[in-house]
């Protein structure tokens, strides 16, 4: 058999916050047969590992709904109106952490999931620097801590982070991956 893109019949769209909306479309499957699928309607984004000049890993502790925990997360955020990615990045950076990096590497557009449209795009902060206090948006609280690169890999290997495949992105342009790890 040879996949093909299935055919989308009818989409409806619900607004569930500013941030998100769900989209149910109805497909015809390559079998002739129709289901729906709710897919995760989602804006740009942007996700930094961001390593402070001691080479530890800068995360903001806060507490995720989803998962229903505390984690430490990988900083990042939305992309504004007429804002490229990496200004994106330095600006989220900056205000969920008051860090600035010295040099920001762009890694890649990872997927979200199979129902997702979010558009990720992953960053690598080096040389991050405290310049300035924390400018929180109204729903953030958060705790800037760091980690050593081991406690982190070791963090990643537990999935306590929702962006992990950033985390490994970067390790790896780091050269941090190796055997064992």
């Amino acid at each position: 058999m040879t996949v093909t893109r299935w055919k989308a019949l009818e989409r409806r769209v619900h607004e569930h916050s500013p941030w998100r909306r769900i989209e149910d479309v109805r497909f015809e499957l390559p079998d002739g047969t129709v289901q729906t699928f709710s897919l995760k309607k989602e804006g740009p984004v942007v996700c930094v590992l961001a390593m402070s000049q001691e080479g530890k890993v800068i995360l903001a502790r806060q507490y995720r709904p989803g998962p229903d925990r505390i984690l430490d997360e990988l900083p990042g955020g939305g992309v504004e109106p007429g804002e490229t990615p990496e200004e994106a990045a330095a600006r989220e950076l900056l205000e969920e952490t008051g860090y600035v990096a010295g040099a920001l590497v762009p890694l890649g557009r990872p997927l979200e999931c199979a129902y997702s449209t979010i558009e990720r795009h992953a960053f690598l902060a080096l040389d991050c620097a405290r310049r300035a206090a924390q400018s929180l948006d109204e729903t953030e609280f958060i705790d800037v801590i760091e980690k050593p690169i081991e406690d982190f890999i070791a963090q990643l290997r537990e999935g306590a982070c929702t962006d992990p495949e950033v985390g490994w992105m970067g390790l790896y342009q780091l050269g941090c991956l190796g055997p064992g790890v």
